[in-house]
């Protein structure tokens, strides 16, 4: 179950949010992505509260990182994500 917050994104009972706050409302930086593969090069990495996964993606797409697990509370992530991310 669903419902709206105070900042106008709806909120899932477990606290992450729903499906069309995450589709719409994650923000991904790239130049952050680019120095976060910098930063774990060569290191396995699990990303917490990742979102859509994208920066799952960008780091392991940058070679630099093996392993990337990616998880978020919003319910359905996984779905949402194409297995980007995991609930």
């Amino acid at each position: 179950m669903c419902q709206l917050s105070n900042s106008s994104v709806s909120i899932s009972e477990t606290g992450g949010w729903c499906d069309s706050a995450v589709r719409r409302a994650h923000v991904t930086d790239t130049r952050l992505a680019g120095a976060l593969a910098e930063l774990f090069e060569g290191r396995s990495v699990v990303g917490l509260g990742d979102g859509r996964g994208d920066y799952r993606r960008l780091v392991l797409d940058s070679g630099r990182v093996p392993l990337y697990d990616a998880y978020d509370g919003a319910p359905n992530i996984s779905n949402i994500t194409g297995g980007q991310a995991s609930w």
